[in-house]
C-alpha cells in the first residue's frame, strides 16, 4: 500500500514538472513574439548610417563601448540611455555635457514616437519604423 502511493506521488510530481516546463516554455515564446513586435520595429537612422534597435538597454555615446557609437566629439562619451518600458521606447540623457533634445525641444526623459527627431550635440538622429527591403 505504502509502494503504491510513493509511485502515485511520483507520478504527480512528473506530471507537475512537465506542465511547469511546457508553461514556462509558451511564455517565453509568446515574449519572443511581443519583444520582436517592439523592437524589430523601429530603428535609429542618421544621414549615413541604420542603428538596428535589437535589445531592451543600448547606451548611446562616443566611447567604444556604447552599443551605438556616434564619432563626434560634441556627443559625450555616455551621452544617452535607450531602452523599453511597458513596451514603449524611452530616451534618458546620462549626463551629457550638450543635452538631449526631441523635436527641438530639450528633455531629460522622455516617451520616443515615431518619426521624432533626437539631436545629441551635433548629430541628428531619426527614430522610425524599420524600412522593408
Amino acid at each position: 500500500m505504502d509502494l503504491a502511493i510513493c509511485a502515485a506521488a511520483a507520478a504527480l510530481i512528473d506530471i507537475t514538472a512537465l506542465i511547469i516546463i511546457f508553461a514556462s516554455y509558451s511564455e517565453k515564446h509568446s515574449g519572443k513574439k511581443v519583444w520582436g513586435k517592439i523592437t524589430s520595429d523601429m530603428e535609429l537612422t542618421d544621414e549615413s548610417r541604420i542603428y538596428n534597435l535589437e535589445c531592451d538597454e543600448i547606451l548611446i555615446g562616443r566611447h567604444a563601448s556604447a552599443d551605438i557609437r556616434l564619432q563626434d566629439m560634441s556627443v559625450s562619451r555616455y551621452h544617452a540611455m535607450l531602452n523599453v518600458t511597458d513596451g514603449k521606447w524611452m530616451i534618458t540623457d546620462i549626463g551629457s555635457k550638450s543635452g538631449i533634445f526631441v523635436n527641438g525641444v530639450p528633455v531629460q526623459h522622455t516617451r520616443l514616437y515615431e518619426n521624432d527627431v533626437i539631436t545629441l550635440g551635433s548629430k541628428r538622429l531619426i527614430f522610425r519604423k524599420r524600412r522593408k527591403n
